[in-house]
């Protein structure tokens, strides 16, 4: 009988997901609980992508805010499946400026259009007091740190139009589909937008 105290490695096939074996007695650690959540989250993006597919589903229209310059634009309320199965959801219009993406217009780029998209991120809505420096040479100034995150988004932007991998399904071959492949960029395309010539000239 093996020794009951002996750790054995775990074994699994590839993609396997880690999850905190939790028992009753053992430490509540917050890498176990980070660790949890991640499991839970690998699953339901694996669940999203797979079964449901990624795209819109609702709404998420890219329009202009009428300004001048025709540089502001909006992301309408909506609601989409991100190609890495991230939930997008849009509650209410979102505004940002293309002034604010220049920067990462390649060397020599020349093409005058940029792809539009969005993808999750996690937003700061809480602070609470960050514990004293360990060297203690932060000088008795007030410090914080993060408490908790919501649910936020932030536009991407692509130079040249975005890739996925194109479907291998024939529904009419009788045969299983094979699983998609996981794509290069977790954004969702949304639109393609015409540089204003107040940008291109500059």
């Amino acid at each position: 009988m093996p020794n009951q105290g002996t750790a054995i490695a775990a074994i699994g096939p590839p993609g396997a997901l880690a999850v905190p074996d939790w028992r009753a007695g053992s430490a509540l650690t917050a890498q176990g609980l980070r660790l949890e959540q991640q499991y839970q989250l690998q699953r339901l993006r694996r669940h999203l992508r797979l079964v449901h597919g990624w795209g819109v589903v609702c709404g998420l229209n890219v329009v202009s805010a009428g300004d001048r310059d025709g540089v502001e634009f909006i992301v309408c309320p909506g609601y989409g499946i991100g190609p890495c199965g991230d939930e997008i959801i849009v509650t209410e219009s979102y505004q940002f400026n293309l002034r604010d993406y220049l920067w990462t217009k390649p060397l020599q780029h020349t093409v005058d259009r940029i792809w539009i998209g969005i993808e999750p991120s996690a937003e700061a809505v809480a602070w609470r007091p960050a514990p004293p420096a360990p060297c203690g040479c932060d000088c008795d100034d007030a410090r914080e740190e993060v408490a908790r995150l919501a649910d936020g988004l932030r536009v991407v932007v692509w130079w040249a139009e975005p890739v996925f991998p194109a479907s291998q399904s024939d529904l009419c071959s009788g045969a299983t589909a094979p699983c998609p492949a996981c794509p290069e960029t977790c954004g969702l395309p949304l639109a393609s937008i015409a540089l204003p010539s107040s940008i291109t000239r500059g």
